[in-house]
């Protein structure tokens, strides 16, 4: 069993590979890269995947709801499906208002060429059904403690609280963590990207795979609305 955690930073994308066998990690500016031989069994990436048209996702309000008040905000608007026709900011906001009835926010509108080469990637049809599923590291990281944490993710009492937890899982994550800061540029990739592309690679040591909300919505791709994770 191979698992790909995958999380969008600066430069692109990080990847994280868990096996049995290896920890292993890589870096590009394109997410297909990250797919190279051998297939991983399973992958799951901090990126929406299922665009609604009909205004806020169950999924995000769901996990929203579960984070609470401090951690919330961590959970950012989806933008609609026709925002990403858009050529700039203005145009998408219209867009997005036209088709879910409410504007876009920057962040999510700065997320939109990632949003559209996952999109891109799920709809080639090459690739096997679910293969990429979609979670969120605040929600997964909530979910292996059981409970909601203390400090937001890029404090360093935050990176250490979320480093502890994924060490519990694997005590091989320290070193692979040293690793990639060592090898790698801040302005590339972030500290808490390297957290959270590995807590999606082993989260599944966690527990039992369950989404929000239990049952997803499918867009009008037929793309599931879920955010994976596994907990008790």
């Amino acid at each position: 069993m191979q698992i790909l955690g995958i999380d969008g930073c600066r430069g692109g994308w990080i990847g994280i590979r868990y096996s049995l066998e290896a920890l292993d990690w890589s870096f590009s500016a394109v997410l297909e890269d990250l797919f190279s031989s051998p297939m991983p069994t399973q992958a799951f990436i901090d990126m929406p995947i299922g665009l609604s048209s009909q205004g806020p996702r169950q999924c995000d309000r769901a996990a929203r709801q579960m984070l609470g008040r401090k951690f919330s905000s961590s959970v950012f608007p989806t933008p609609a499906r026709l925002a990403l026709d858009g050529k700039d900011y203005p145009e998408a906001n219209a867009l997005n208002r036209q088709q879910s009835g409410s504007g876009l926010s920057k962040q999510s509108y700065y997320l939109l060429p990632k949003i559209y080469e996952v999109d891109r990637w799920l709809r080639n049809r090459s690739h096997p059904a679910e293969l990429l599923r979609e979670a969120h590291p605040e929600v997964a990281f909530h979910a292996i403690n059981g409970a909601s944490l203390c400090h937001k993710k890029k404090t360093a009492e935050g990176f250490q609280e979320r480093l502890k937890l994924l060490s519990d899982l694997d005590d091989r994550v320290p070193a692979l963590a040293e690793n990639i800061l060592a090898a790698t540029l801040r302005r590339n990739i972030a500290a808490d990207d390297i957290l959270d592309a590995c807590c999606l690679a082993i989260m599944p040591l966690a527990g039992r795979f369950q989404t929000l909300p239990e049952n997803p919505e499918k867009d009008d791709e037929g793309l599931k609305m879920e955010i994976c994770f596994y907990g008790a």
